[in-house]
């Protein structure tokens, strides 16, 4: 991504979303692909959201950095997520 500028104005503020394209994997594993990044609005009543790049299977998850940085360190390094349940998706 080469800059943090949207269209609502938001230049130089964080993403409030990391956008991913999601592959699974073998045995229940699915592995992240950063492809953009999301920003929401001032009303908070939606996103703009830049991408890269588009997967081809056009599955693209949001998740915010924190969620995502929280499950590295939870050890799920490889990209594997877990659902509700604590199950690996």
């Amino acid at each position: 991504m080469s800059d943090d500028k949207t269209n609502d104005g938001s230049a130089g503020k964080r993403p409030s979303h990391i956008a991913y394209q999601v592959r699974d994997g073998e045995q229940d594993k699915s592995y992240f692909n950063k492809i953009g990044a999301a920003w929401e609005h001032k009303d908070g009543q939606g996103y703009n959201i830049q991408l890269d790049s588009v997967p081809v299977d056009g599955r693209v998850t949001l998740r915010t950095p924190m969620e995502r940085l929280e499950e590295m360190r939870n050890g799920n390094a490889d990209g594997q997520t877990r659902d509700a349940q604590g199950r690996e998706r």
